[in-house]
C-alpha cells in the first residue's frame, strides 16, 4: 500500500466516448505502473527470504535493535523484555517462524513486534498502526530496519547478491 501511495506517476482519466479506443494504449502503459511496483515488493522479499540469517547474526541484530545498558534498572528491564519477546516471536510465532533465518524473517519480527506487542501510550494500538501508516512511519520502520540488518550482515541485504 506504501508504495502505491507514494506513487506520484501517471493518472489516466478516458472520457467514454467513440473516440476513447485510441487512449487505451495510455491507460496501459499507466496500469503497467502498478504491476512494477508489485514486482518491485516481490523481489524485495524473495531476496530478503534468500538472506540467511545465523543465530549468531539474530543476536547482533537484536544487539542492534535493542541495546543492552549496562547498569540496572527500567531501561535495561525494558531491553530485556523486547528481546525476550522478539526472541519467542523468531522461534514460535507463526507470524515470524517460519522465515527465521532469513532476512524476511527480521522484517517480519519487528513489523510484528511493533504493530502486535510494543507498549501503546496516548492511542489505542489500532489508531497507532493507522497513524504509522499514514505519516510513513511504517516505510521508516522497514527502511531502519534493513539497515540495522545489512549493518550485522555487513552487506547488502537487498542486492541480488545477498
Amino acid at each position: 500500500m506504501a508504495a502505491g501511495l507514494a506513487e506520484h506517476g501517471q493518472q489516466v482519466k478516458i472520457k467514454h466516448s467513440k473516440h476513447s479506443k485510441l487512449r487505451l494504449n495510455e491507460a496501459r502503459d499507466a496500469l503497467n505502473i502498478v504491476y512494477q511496483v508489485a514486482d518491485d515488493f516481490a523481489e524485495q522479499v524473495k531476496r530478503l527470504c534468500e538472506t540467511s540469517v545465523s543465530d549468531r547474526q539474530w543476536a547482533a541484530f537484536l544487539d542492534e535493535f535493542a541495546p543492552m545498558p549496562d547498569e540496572r534498572g527500567r531501561s535495561r528491564s525494558l531491553a530485556e523484555n523486547k528481546r525476550q519477546v522478539l526472541n519467542r516471536m523468531w522461534r514460535h510465532d507463526d507470524r515470524v517462524s517460519p522465515w527465521a533465518g532469513s532476512g524476511w524473517g527480521v522484517m517480519q519480527a519487528v513489523n510484528t513486534y511493533v504493530h502486535h506487542e510494543q507498549t501503546v501510550r496516548g492511542a489505542c494500538r489500532a489508531e497507532r498502526n493507522a497513524l504509522r501508516t499514514v505519516t510513513g512511519g511504517v516505510d521508516d520502520l522497514d527502511r531502519e530496519t534493513t539497515r540495522m540488518l545489512e549493518k550485522v550482515l555487513g552487506r547488502p541485504a537487498l542486492s541480488p547478491s545477498a
